[in-house]
């Protein structure tokens, strides 16, 4: 072959060796500007950035805008994997009718026929679709989805389907009652188990039987169960021993009160607006504007000396208030509070008014709906958790009772009262859920039952028929922007596009707008109890849960969303202080973030073998999302806890402080034994936990539940120090250092008191001699200003007094 034959190129071209000469720049054109390069957008943004409108970098597991906010940040699944989820699900859905049609009648098996082949062929296909499309990464892999082939109870949430101690063994125990296992109570208890297990060489790899509903699956399920019984070396200690609620303190009745006595006016006025400014507004069991008034009214009428008799239920309805102001006194050291157990005289006179009394067995009217959410309210502030569960259950049957649930279409009831029943049903609903998430057991208030509109975006002041018309149109129970958007529809999965909360975003900062956002992230814990937290889930794969969490997790960035500004927490800037509402709500949304991720917050690496690298790393993202907004909730709390102890009471809903400070302790120290979050300061967290555990040591001074509460961690604490590396010295230091206590010694105690401090001596010392004088005969009475053809001597015109009696058709406008 010649040397001078020419070369040949890829093509199959002869190479000619030409030049490309480059084009020569004229003296009038203009300076070429240089090639820039196009930023490439990220193939998804994250829930956040994306219901905020704003650039996500795309950063797992945390992208920059969410890290700058310290809000949780959570990839929603493509559309090829929710698709291959719902696929699934109609596949398990064809099968689950198959089963159901061997043990139904003839009419029933026609009608699942016609379903069955309406969809059959769609569903195969879609199906053989995917298992195509899988198999090539299946042959080129040897992982097996393990998240797939083992139980939910693989997770922290592990036995719910089952409880491993006796209720009922003693008096204790049963005041105490069931706790399920989203509680601190719990997430303590096992703490104290899987501690003492280590000490005995104890493994986190423990057996877990395969999801499933069928007879072979649940005995696989029971066997793995008993052989994590066989490796389990712990005592096994009493739920009730690691509780710092205070069921198990008496309450006596048996004194005699002088139920017709009242506080002077200046106390009973603080006393009231206690109430009616930090309660009402969360709770809105009463009539905000009409009891004012009345009160008032009343109050009038003792100073002029022409007093009239009251309703029964009425007088006992008032002292439920002062017992909930007067216990909220006590706790933020007011200057001018009485003796620390004037909240128990106030409820033993509602007790002696009205509970004691046969109507408490009698067909429900409102009053006694009110009275009871009023008393559960008492006492979940005083500590005693499980007689509130009781009390509100009782008060949710009194409102199904009466319709509460359902939406008023009454022609004849004006528009306020449609509204102020709305807003005691919605009451008596926060309240449950609240208590439902404190106890972890389930609600009776179950969404789906429930057709009544929420609450109109107005104050309790605007709440007069003329405003409501004018501002919402002669239909107002559907306002104009919720028109689309009826309860049942609010609180969709995200991906169905029901809840605008663009739209949700344009209501108006007040009460009623705060009250919704209340009610909305209630529904959302609610689904989390019910989805995460049921017996029924055991029987689900890891991998459903995951899919679970993810999706809440999305609503939950969706609800934080559509809160509009003046209450919106995230769009608040760190240079404004943030109101009482953000606050609360904010707590409320670090709580659900805990709550929904807690599941993976355990050493899941060991509990599932085969598990697939896309699982473990979500494991690893929502684990670390419970621990960040644990930390997060410690970082909020002042750090001079000594000067600024009332603070917490600000910051938190006062009547469930050591509830949210135990939940985020409890999953700090969860962390500090497990080390299972790779990418957690250890040394942040142990910060964190030491802060939360001064705080509780500088609430207890007028705190039950805070001094059980550090004792109980304060010895769960040494233990962890004994069996690892923990340093708890500087806490012992300052435990001795302020010669506090080592048990709940009530001889000790001082603060909010219950009845272990009520006797005979006490009545005769702190008699609180009313300063007018007792009204208990009926000689002295006037005609009762209760009744509308007395509105004319309303001492107080300006006050738009509304009369009351046990009859919720009295509400009319006021004013």
């Amino acid at each position: 072959m010649s040397s001078h034959q020419p070369q040949q190129t890829g093509t199959g071209r002869p190479a000619h060796n030409k030049v490309a000469i480059p084009r020569q720049e004229r003296r009038n054109d203009s300076p070429r500007k240089p090639a820039t390069v196009r930023q490439n957008r990220v193939s998804r943004a994250c829930l956040s950035c994306r219901s905020r409108k704003i650039r996500c970098n795309g950063v797992h597991p945390t992208c920059k805008n969410c890290a700058e906010s310290s809000t949780s940040c959570v990839y929603a699944s493509t559309r090829k994997d929710r698709l291959k989820i719902a696929t699934e699900h109609n596949e398990e859905m064809m099968e689950f009718l198959k089963y159901l049609r061997t043990g139904v009648g003839d009419t029933e098996k026609k009608r699942i026929d016609e379903m069955l082949s309406g969809v059959s062929e769609d569903v195969a296909d879609a199906a053989s679709t995917f298992r195509k499309s899988q198999s090539s990464e299946m042959l080129n892999s040897d992982e097996v989805a393990g998240e797939a082939n083992v139980s939910a109870e693989v997770g922290s949430n592990e036995d719910l389907d089952h409880m491993n101690e006796d209720i009922l063994h003693d008096e204790k125990t049963r005041a105490t009652g069931f706790l399920g296992k989203n509680t601190e109570v719990q997430w303590l208890r096992q703490l104290d188990r899987e501690t003492e297990n280590a000490a005995h060489g104890g493994s986190f790899d423990r057996p877990h039987g395969p999801p499933g509903h069928s007879a072979n699956a649940s005995a696989q399920r029971t066997e793995a169960l008993k052989e994590r019984q066989k490796q389990d070396h712990s005592t096994s200690l009493q739920t009730s021993e690691f509780s710092f609620y205070l069921d198990d303190e008496a309450i006596d009745m048996d004194f005699v009160v002088n139920s017709s006595e009242l506080p002077s006016l200046d106390i009973a006025d603080r006393l009231l607006r206690c109430y009616m400014e930090t309660v009402q507004p969360y709770f809105p069991i009463l009539a905000k504007k009409t009891f004012v008034n009345q009160f008032y009214h009343y109050y009038a009428a003792l100073a002029q000396g022409a007093p009239y008799k009251v309703p029964r239920k009425w007088q006992a309805t008032l002292n439920l208030v002062f017992a909930i102001g007067a216990a909220f006194s006590h706790l933020v050291e007011s200057d001018w509070r009485a003796d620390e157990r004037d909240h128990f005289l106030y409820h033993a006179r509602a007790w002696e008014l009205s509970i004691k009394d046969p109507w408490w067995f009698s067909h429900p009217d409102l009053p006694q709906t009110q009275i009871t959410g009023l008393l559960a309210i008492y006492y979940l502030a005083i500590g005693h958790t499980n007689r509130a569960w009781i009390l509100t259950g009782m008060a949710i049957r009194f409102g199904f009772g009466l319709g509460l649930h359902i939406r008023n279409e009454d022609r004849n009831a004006s528009v306020v009262k449609k509204e102020l029943l709305s807003r005691t049903w919605w009451g008596l609903y926060t309240l449950e859920c609240l208590l439902s998430v404190m106890t972890g057991r389930p609600s009776i208030g179950v969404q789906s039952h429930c057709s009544v509109y929420l609450p109109l975006p107005i104050s309790c002041d605007d709440i007069e028929e003329a405003r409501i018309k004018a501002l919402f149109g002669e239909n107002p129970s559907q306002p104009t922007h919720e028109k689309e958007f009826p309860l049942s529809e609010t609180m969709s999965t995200p991906s169905s596009g029901m809840f605008n909360y663009e739209r949700a975003r344009c209501d108006p900062a007040n009460v009623g707008t705060y009250l919704k956002c209340i009610i909305r992230i209630g529904q959302i814990q609610q689904r989390i109890l019910t989805q995460l937290y049921s017996p029924h889930v055991v029987a689900e794969s890891w991998k459903d849960v995951q899919e679970i969490i993810l999706r809440i997790n999305g609503e939950l960035e969706i609800w934080a969303a559509s809160i509009p500004p003046g209450l919106n927490f995230l769009s608040n800037g760190k240079e404004k202080p943030m109101t009482s509402e953000q606050n609360i709500l904010l707590l409320h949304y670090r709580s659900t973030i805990i709550l929904v991720n807690r599941p993976c917050l355990c050493r899941l690496d060991r509990r599932i073998p085969n598990q697939t690298q896309s699982s473990s790393d979500f494991n690893q993202r929502m684990a670390l999302s419970c621990v960040s907004t644990a930390k997060d909730l410690s970082a909020s709390l002042p750090d001079d806890m000594q000067n600024e102890s009332a603070k917490v009471y600000e910051l938190f809903p006062w009547w469930a402080v050591v509830h949210y400070i135990m939940q985020s302790l409890a999953i700090l120290m969860l962390e500090i034994s497990y080390d299972a979050v790779k990418g957690s300061d250890m040394s942040e967290t142990i910060s964190a936990m030491k802060k939360l555990v001064r705080w509780l040591r500088a609430l207890r001074g007028n705190n039950g539940m805070a001094r059980r509460a550090y004792t109980i961690v304060l010895d769960l604490l040494r233990k962890m120090a004994s069996n690892t590396q923990l340093d708890i010295s500087d806490l012992l230091l300052e435990d001795s250092a302020h010669n506090a206590p080592t048990d709940y010694d009530l001889t000790q105690a001082v603060g909010l008191y219950t009845q272990p401090f009520f006797s005979e001596e006490y009545l005769d010392r702190y008699s609180f001699p009313n300063a007018y004088a007792d009204y208990s005969n009926p000689g002295v009475y006037q005609t009762n200003l209760f009744h509308t053809g007395h509105d004319q001597q309303n001492p107080f015109p300006f006050l738009g007094y509304v009369p009351m009696d046990d009859s919720p058709d009295n509400y009319r406008p006021s004013g």
